[in-house]
């Protein structure tokens, strides 16, 4: 007998890496610009990124052998500068064509199609593309100025002079609107800290910290207030 639609999508679950969601295409030429001043990277072709993709397909194999098409035949893009977002209902395979586009398929999900990054099949490269998971999965003992400034040292390039660093770790706290709760603790189960809301932003502001040319979002917007949310959009 074959599994339903949702005992499918939950095999895929746990099968996977932690992530998935939507995906923003293209950089602001501020965040362009910044990026190349702070990493003195050189980027191959254009600067923007669209993302295209076509006759997606995926199959997985179940735990009892049997494998099974939860995506067939996709065909879409994204454009420099936009949101794009996927709707549907739990279990449509959303997170399955997220996934696939970002190279985070389960081990037992298998793609066929082809994936172009402004024309060209292309492996994203570090700084090229984040990805926000649908868990916050942070420190709960450290501050949001604390938790963002240890992502900085670790992920951008040693040769950036700290005060570069720390200015870029401002910028962000100020871009997600963290201002008010930037040394307060992050919190946990028996600590109490920032809102759920907040935390939200603060998974967001450690990837944009990288200033990255394609943002890969799991529900953005889950705990957010209607103001936030519509400033965050």
């Amino acid at each position: 007998m074959r599994n339903s639609a949702s005992n499918v999508m939950m095999e895929i679950e746990s099968n996977k890496p932690a992530g998935n969601g939507m995906v923003i295409g293209g950089l602001s030429p501020l965040s362009e610009s910044l990026w190349r001043e702070k990493t003195n990277t050189e980027f191959v072709g254009d600067v923007s990124a669209r993302l295209t993709w076509k006759d997606l397909t995926v199959m997985v194999t179940l735990n009892n052998g049997e494998t099974q098409k939860v995506l067939e035949g996709l065909t879409g893009y994204a454009e420099p500068g936009t949101l794009t977002a996927l709707m549907g209902p739990s279990g449509s395979g959303k997170s399955t064509l997220l996934d696939a586009l970002s190279s985070r398929l389960a081990a037992n999900a298998f793609l066929s199609g082809t994936i172009l990054l402004n024309g060209r099949k292309t492996k994203l490269s570090f700084g090229t593309a984040a990805y926000v998971t649908q868990d916050d999965n942070l420190i709960g003992t450290l501050t949001v100025r604390e938790t963002i400034s240890y992502s900085a040292r670790l992920r951008l390039p040693d040769k950036m002079p700290w005060s570069e660093k720390r200015a870029l770790v401002e910028s962000t706290i100020i871009e997600m609107g963290l201002q008010d709760c930037a040394d307060t603790v992050i919190g946990n189960w028996h600590l109490r800290g920032i809102s759920g809301g907040e935390k939200r932003r603060v998974s967001i502001a450690l990837e944009i910290l990288m200033r990255p040319r394609l943002l890969f979002l799991d529900e953005p917007t889950s705990g957010l207030d209607r103001f936030t949310y519509i400033s965050f959009l």
